[in-house]
């Protein structure tokens, strides 16, 4: 554990500084993905990290990846304007790479009948007199 007042390499505190900036804008980036990249992209890409003024995108469909890097190529100025003016970050790079898919979200299991799920939570309401207390 670093003592109060010790000194910390220079090197060592502007990567630090460099890192915190990368996750703030990669956190800002992955929030409005679906609304950069468009409705067509979403279930092909994944953002994996911003690096250095690069924006890495994973793709897992193989056969979708040479014409993402092409169409990338013709759109990047626009989709670098579009990031620079809704989210105020500066990137200079787009890169496309193989990625595997995300991993499945735990899906809850769903209810059978929705009414009845919801006349039964009014039914213990009742049962629990939760009106007593408006008299």
């Amino acid at each position: 554990m670093r003592q109060r007042g010790e000194l910390l390499p220079l090197r060592a505190a502007v990567q630090d500084g460099r890192a915190a900036a990368e996750a703030r804008m990669e956190a800002r980036v992955r929030k409005a993905w679906p609304f950069i990249v468009g409705p067509a992209l979403v279930p092909h890409t994944r953002l994996l990290r911003v690096r250095h003024q690069t924006l890495v995108v994973g793709c897992w469909t193989t056969e979708v990846i040479s014409n993402l890097r092409q169409s990338a190529e013709a759109t990047w100025p626009q989709l670098q304007a579009r990031l620079e003016r809704l989210l105020g970050l500066k990137l200079r790079h787009l890169e496309i790479v193989p990625c595997d898919p995300p991993e499945p979200s735990p899906v809850k299991d769903p209810v059978a009948d929705p009414l009845a799920a919801v006349l039964q939570r009014f039914r213990s309401f009742h049962k629990q007199d939760w009106t007593s207390g408006w008299k």
